[in-house]
C-alpha cells in the first residue's frame, strides 16, 4: 500500500504539452478520496485512475471493477464509468483526463521516433477496442504523483513547466505497463470539459441548497441552456439527474454516520421532501433507507472486528 498523500492535487485548467508536430491536452488532474461522490458519466477524453490507498470500486461500462492500491485503470473516450460511493472505506486515488493528438506521424525525425509514433497508434487502437485496461504499476507512477503534489503545493520558479513534464511522464509510464492499445478521434470545445468540471464542483459545494439550472448558470456566468449542453456533451447525463445522485450519496453518508431521521437527512442534502429521497433510494439502491443503514453499519462493524 502506498502512503496517503497529504497535499491536495487539483488542476481545473487545460495544460497543453507540445509533442513533435502536435500536442497532448491535459484537461483535468485531481486527487480524490472516499469523501468524493462520483456519478455515472462519460466524456470525450482518455482517463486514468490510479489507486493509492484502499480498494477502489468502479463501474466501467457494464462491469464492476476492483482496483487495488498500486494499480491503474485506463479508459478510452466515451466509456461510461463512475466510482462506487463507500463512505466507510478509506481510499485515495489520482485521476488524470487527457486528449491525445490526432496526428502521431512526426515530421523530419529519426527512425526511432517514427517507430514510437507507430507504436503509440497501435496502443490506443487496442485500448479503444478493449474498452479499458487494468494494470499493475511496475514503473513507479506513484513517485510522479508525489512530485506533482509537491510542485502544486510549493509553486516554485518554473513549476508550470515542471508540471507539464510530470504529466507527460505519468502518461508514458502508465502506458509502459500495457501491450499496444488505442488512438482516438477527439473533437470537443477545449473549454467545455473544464466548465463541466467546475459545474460538478459547484454542485458538490451547494448540493444542500435549493439550486437548479438557473442558479448554477448564474454562478458560472452562462445561460441555463449552455449548462445543460456542456454537461450532457462532456458527461453523457443530465444536470438534474446528477444532482439527485450527489444528494443521494451524501444522504448515505448521514445514514451511516448519524441517527438522524430520514426527514432531517432529506432536508440536509437538499431534497424537497423525505418522500423524494425514499423513492429515489429504492430506485437506485434497490432497498429502503432503513435497510441500507443496517447493512452499512453491519459491514463496518465486521471490518473493525477483523
Amino acid at each position: 500500500m502506498k502512503d496517503t498523500l497529504r497535499t491536495d492535487i487539483y488542476q481545473p485548467y487545460i495544460v497543453r504539452i507540445p509533442m513533435l508536430n502536435s500536442d497532448i491536452l491535459i484537461r483535468h488532474v485531481e486527487l480524490l478520496d472516499n469523501k468524493t461522490s462520483e456519478f455515472h458519466h462519460l466524456h470525450n477524453s482518455y482517463e486514468i485512475y490510479y489507486s493509492i490507498e484502499g480498494n477502489l470500486k468502479i463501474n466501467v461500462s457494464d462491469n464492476q471493477l476492483d482496483i487495488p492500491a498500486g494499480y491503474l485503470l485506463l479508459m478510452p473516450p466515451h466509456t461510461w464509468h463512475g466510482t462506487i460511493y463507500e463512505p466507510n472505506v478509506l481510499r485515495q486515488y489520482f485521476v488524470i483526463i487527457f486528449d491525445l493528438p490526432e496526428n502521431t506521424t512526426p515530421l523530419q525525425v529519426s527512425n526511432w521516433s517514427e517507430f514510437e509514433a507507430s507504436e503509440i497508434k497501435k496502443i490506443f487502437t487496442s485500448i479503444k477496442a478493449d474498452k479499458y485496461y487494468v494494470m499493475k504499476d511496475n514503473n513507479n507512477c506513484y513517485n510522479i504523483i508525489e512530485r506533482i503534489s509537491i510542485e502544486l503545493k510549493n509553486k516554485k520558479f518554473g513549476w508550470q513547466f515542471a508540471l507539464r513534464e510530470l504529466y507527460l511522464s505519468f502518461i508514458i509510464l502508465a502506458l509502459r505497463n500495457i501491450i499496444p492499445s488505442t488512438y482516438s478521434d477527439i473533437a470537443e470545445d477545449n473549454r467545455s470539459i473544464n466548465l463541466a468540471v467546475e459545474i460538478t464542483k459547484y454542485m458538490h459545494a451547494n448540493y444542500n441548497r435549493d439550486i437548479n439550472l438557473e442558479t448554477v448558470a448564474k454562478a458560472m456566468y452562462v445561460t441555463p441552456r449552455h449548462v445543460n449542453r456542456v454537461f450532457e456533451s462532456c458527461f453523457g447525463t443530465t444536470f438534474s439527474k446528477t444532482l439527485s445522485i450527489f444528494r443521494l450519496n451524501y444522504a448515505k453518508d448521514y445514514l451511516f454516520k448519524t441517527n438522524y431521521s430520514v426527514e432531517k437527512i432529506a432536508n440536509l442534502v437538499g431534497f424537497s421532501s423525505s418522500r423524494t429521497l425514499l423513492k429515489l433510494f429504492r430506485e437506485v439502491e434497490g432497498m429502503t433507507t432503513t435497510q441500507y443503514r443496517k447493512m452499512i453499519r453491519f459491514q463496518s462493524t465486521t471490518l473493525i472486528d477483523k
